[in-house]
């Protein structure tokens, strides 16, 4: 793709962290907006009510100037295949301005503190934050940069401050943090890479950046003090690593490697029409990984051959009021009722909510090791109403539809959750005649794929997650920047699990899938197929190249591959067999 040669003041390299994949070469541009300046009066009491006058204005503008950022966020993401997922994350922040709690908070503080608007709004949110700092849970952490956004958006806006920032089209923006809505108001303005010091990869601004299909490194330690604006940089967001000074050699061939980049998405366009199979015929279904109703109309034209991981706990975190199982599903329904009319005759497989590790329900409590925690069927199993209601609910609402409807179970450990779970299934279904529903479970968990054998015949199918997998194998957070050289989906324990998982299914007439990460690396994807893995599902922009890579092979040259990987005994091995199949 490009060689980087080392030369004295030119092409220093900066080690960060991939979050969204792809190339940029050009100027940058720091971005380091000024730290707000509360004001430090107090007000009297007749001031009361135009304070809080102020506040609503402000929060009513900032909403508007949200629903503005959808709009841009919508029209530039119109062409683009990682769409779909900004419009939901903007919601989240509408949600935050009409939150009536926290509006009622300021107010009161404005009443009896006698506080201005600014400081009213800083002081609330800023123990919203420290809630969430002290939560215990990764992913209302990395929901803080999201607040802050909010919280700046509402006091610019009372102090009379521009939120816009003037860049020029093609630049790389390098920043020691940025925020969702920054990142929206940067690609209207065409910008060809971001860069910050800090961040978190399952953040909102990353997901951003990923579903804008901008470049982005992120925890690039110390790059704003050692860039200025207007110097060239290279940003290479498949290898998570910056380059500054780069020579006019370094330039053309990162150049040159993005137009060869859009030459070949080009190309795998038109395989959209072609069934994913290998070159001898064998059919290897691949469906599409969804988690939010946005992206339904986004991943039709990747012509996916069913939902292979419909994600629900999003309805769940949403308003934790469902300890009890009593709540409302109007909008898990509509998605369903999507999610099914995009399925059409084909498989739509419904994950039970799964929550807990870094998606922690209201009414649980801190745990010094979520990961290891309360959390997946261990929670379902517990809180029983709440298994029986979301089962009632999907299939009440997949009746009428053609769909091949299954249900699966989150990080089962052992057989007798699973022996639990099924019950709890079987005797929610005879309530239901006439619709046929299969029950499954996912494969996460070592203990899980070695028991593979002893769970299958309690189940219609297995989904093997390999992101997880990984996780708990090798014993790496894949959160975790610390040990980010540590998880690594190649290891040939993960490879060796999952052939145990194949013999176990094939043994007793289980159909299995893959719907982790595994499955939308275009070489392993081949590989597992091979290994006898029946259908793969993915991120919908995966499936072209993935589709890509079966059509050049055929059935017989990856069973051997497979073969050959269940021999390897370093990352490396394997690495450079999937390297070799993709390069075909």
């Amino acid at each position: 793709m490009y060689s980087i040669d080392k030369k004295a003041g030119q092409n220093t390299v900066y080690k960060g962290v991939a979050s969204a994949e792809g190339l940029a070469a050009g100027e940058c541009f720091i971005f380091n907006p000024q730290g707000m300046v509360l004001s430090q009066r107090l007000i009297d009491v007749s001031q009361v009510k135009e304070e809080q006058l102020k506040v609503a204005s402000a929060l009513r503008i900032v909403e508007l100037e949200t629903r503005k950022l959808a709009q841009l966020s919508a029209e530039h993401e119109e062409n683009n295949e990682k769409a779909g997922v900004s419009a939901a994350i903007l919601e989240f922040h509408k949600e935050v301005l009409r939150d009536p709690m926290l509006i009622a908070e300021i107010n009161e503080r404005i009443r009896t503190d006698f506080l201005p608007g600014d400081r009213a709004i800083f002081q609330v949110f800023r123990n919203y934050i420290q809630k969430l700092e002290v939560s215990g849970s990764r992913m209302f952490r990395e929901r803080i940069p999201d607040i802050v956004d909010i919280r700046s958006r509402l006091i610019s806006n009372i102090q009379q401050k521009e939120m816009i920032v003037q860049v020029e089209e093609g630049t790389i923006v390098v920043c020691k943090e940025i925020n969702p809505s920054e990142i929206i108001l940067f690609a209207r303005k065409k910008v060809s890479g971001l860069v910050a010091e800090r961040g978190g990869l399952t953040s909102h601004a990353s997901i951003i950046a990923k579903s804008l299909g901008i470049p982005f490194v992120l925890e690039v330690e110390g790059i704003t003090e050692n860039v200025k604006t207007g110097e060239n940089i290279v940003v290479d967001g498949y290898k998570g690593i910056v380059v500054t000074q780069p020579t006019d050699k370094l330039v053309e061939q990162v150049r040159e490697a993005i137009t060869q980049q859009e030459k070949t998405r080009k190309v795998e366009q038109k395989l959209h029409a072609e069934p994913a199979m290998t070159s001898c015929g064998h059919r290897v279904p691949l469906m599409v990984n969804l988690e939010l109703e946005a992206e339904i109309d986004r991943v039709k034209r990747f012509n996916p051959e069913g939902i292979g991981l419909l994600r629900t706990e999003a309805f769940f975190l949403d308003t934790g009021e469902f300890e009890n199982g009593r709540f409302e599903g109007h909008d898990q329904v509509r998605f369903l009722q999507r999610s099914a009319e995009l399925a059409g005759d084909k498989e739509l497989t419904v994950r039970l909510y799964d929550v807990g590790g870094d998606k922690m329900p209201s009414f649980s409590s801190r745990e010094e090791n979520p990961a290891l925690g309360w959390r997946g069927v261990r929670i379902l199993l517990d809180k029983r109403s709440l298994l029986r209601f979301q089962l009632e609910l999907i299939i009440k609402t997949l009746r009428p539809f053609s769909c091949r409807a299954k249900v699966m179970v989150p990080m089962v450990t052992n057989v007798e959750e699973v022996i639990e779970a099924r019950k709890e299934f079987d005797e929610v279904c005879s309530r239901f005649p006439g619709r046929k529903i299969d029950f499954g479970v996912m494969i996460e968990v070592p203990s899980a794929a070695l028991m593979a054998a002893e769970i299958a015949p309690y189940v219609d199918f297995m989904s093997i997650g390999t992101n997880d997998l990984t996780q708990y194998v090798l014993a790496a957070d894949r959160g975790n920047s610390a040990v980010s050289g540590y998880y690594k989906p190649a290891h040939p324990a993960i490879w060796r699990l999952i052939h145990i998982t194949v013999e176990a299914c094939r043994k007793h007439n289980v159909s299995l899938s893959v719907c982790g990460e595994m499955a939308a690396n275009p070489g392993a994807a081949a590989v597992l197929a091979g290994m006898g893995v029946e259908s793969l599902s993915m991120s919908a922009p995966n499936i072209p190249q993935v589709k890509k890579v079966l059509r050049l092979n055929t059935l017989a040259l990856l069973e051997k591959t497979a073969l050959h990987i269940l021999k390897c005994g370093t990352v490396n091995e394997v690495d450079q067999i999937l390297k070799d199949i993709s390069a075909k």
